[in-house]
């Protein structure tokens, strides 16, 4: 999930330095160390990038998950032997449980 960012959004430099020099000026007296800092930073032309712990969770979840196997190649062949061989039983109490389970999952919200 990663996001390329490319540009400065199609305007001109003078343009971007001005519109970052407005924000900074028209924040709060409370922000007012902020504001200066923001607007050097705007002015030397550097960005400045900082994740939630949130965002950096996912990056670490979106890495693990990469280096998983696509397919668990065990899983496969299990499946395909039980079905060749006609072993294949369907246990409805289980399917039941899982469909019940599955159906509780998706009315809760993260």
């Amino acid at each position: 999930m990663g996001i390329e960012i490319n540009g400065n959004s199609g305007r001109p430099a003078h343009e971007a330095i001005e519109a970052g020099k407005s924000q900074t000026t028209a924040a709060p007296a409370g922000n007012s160390a902020q504001a200066a800092a923001g607007s050097k930073t705007a002015a030397a032309g550097g960005d400045k990038l900082q994740l939630s712990n949130q965002a950096a969770q996912l990056q670490a979840l979106e890495a693990e998950i990469a280096n998983l196997p696509v397919v668990d190649t065990q899983r496969v062949q299990d499946v395909q032997r039980t079905l060749a061989t006609g072993s294949f039983q369907v246990e409805p109490v289980r399917v039941a449980d899982k469909l019940l389970t599955f159906e509780a999952g998706l009315g809760r919200a993260p």
